[in-house]
């Protein structure tokens, strides 16, 4: 649990922003969860690695491979490779485009040779509608690959996990109410609107 608790800190204070924002999905918060600069982070990518494979550990899912839609997943499912390796049970990763290549193999999953009848996990950063997540699971199914299990980092609760667990056994490794209830870490060191959101106001922060 040591390594979940110390990616509770940093995605605290490092991702949680508080503002006014306009999220992709056209739903207006008071806070965004800019988990990449969580996920790129030297120690918050190997916190990440750890605290997944953890969770995965925990609830008996041994996946051949690991992979999620890109951009959001590919430095989670990288961190995840990297330090099953160091720990002696390598994990292959793989990422899900949002469309098949127009040139080269035309592939639409990329990353270890996938077989059908692969047992895969499918990760993401952040569950909201869960619409790019069931995106992943279907080009992954259409790949042939069998989903055993799809997790992501942060779970807002908004409904898209209810969906994906309509289908799937489903595990978010934090809710946003976790990371949101706690304010003892000061203010983000960020206060940016990321790539997913369309519009954003950002006023200072009461929590970590």
């Amino acid at each position: 649990m040591e390594h979940r608790e110390r990616l509770k800190r940093l995605l605290q204070r490092k991702s949680v922003v508080r503002g006014s924002f306009t999220l992709s999905s056209l739903k207006q918060s008071e806070y965004y969860l800019d988990c990449k600069m969580t996920t790129l982070d030297p120690e918050g990518a190997v916190l990440t690695g750890y605290s997944i494979l953890e969770l995965l550990a925990n609830h008996d899912i041994r996946p051949d491979a690991l992979g999620g839609p890109t951009i959001g997943a590919d430095p989670i499912v990288t961190a995840v490779a990297a330090v099953s390796y160091l720990e002696g049970n390598p994990v292959p990763a793989f990422l899900i485009r949002k469309a098949r290549k127009a040139h080269g193999r035309q592939k639409q999953v990329e990353g270890v040779e996938l077989k059908p009848g692969l047992k895969v996990v499918i990760v993401d950063e952040v569950c909201t509608t869960g619409e790019s997540t069931i995106e992943a699971i279907t080009a992954a199914e259409e790949t042939g690959l069998i989903v055993i299990a799809v997790v992501s980092l942060v779970d807002r609760e908004e409904g898209g996990s209810d969906q994906i667990r309509q289908k799937y056994p489903y595990y978010p490794v934090f809710t946003a109410k976790e990371l949101l209830e706690d304010d003892s870490c000061g203010e983000p060191e960020f206060q940016r609107t990321s790539e997913n959101t369309l519009h954003s106001a950002p006023r200072k922060s009461t929590i970590a």
